[in-house]
């Protein structure tokens, strides 16, 4: 079976948020947002490492603007802050 990484990433990250006090409704809908946030940015780093070019010193910089990024998000979503 072929491994799914964002499923995995998903169950991780709704394991933090979620408890028993959320809705199906909520969890359906924030899964989509999850999923769409994720296709939305691969989507951006497709095209800055199309195979045609090479990536920039901009292209890199995105990247770890980007990643630096999710990490102050995962950190303010863990002290109730977003």
């Amino acid at each position: 079976m072929k491994r799914q990484l964002m499923a995995e990433q998903w169950n991780e990250f709704s394991r933090m948020v979620f408890n028993d006090s959320h809705g199906a409704t909520q969890r359906r809908e924030m899964r989509r947002a999850f999923y769409a946030g994720a296709e939305s940015i691969l989507f951006r780093v497709i095209q800055a490492f199309a195979p045609e070019s090479e990536p920039t010193d901009a292209d890199l910089q995105m990247m770890t603007d980007l990643h630096q990024e999710l990490q102050e998000f995962a950190k303010a979503v863990k002290q109730g802050r977003a």
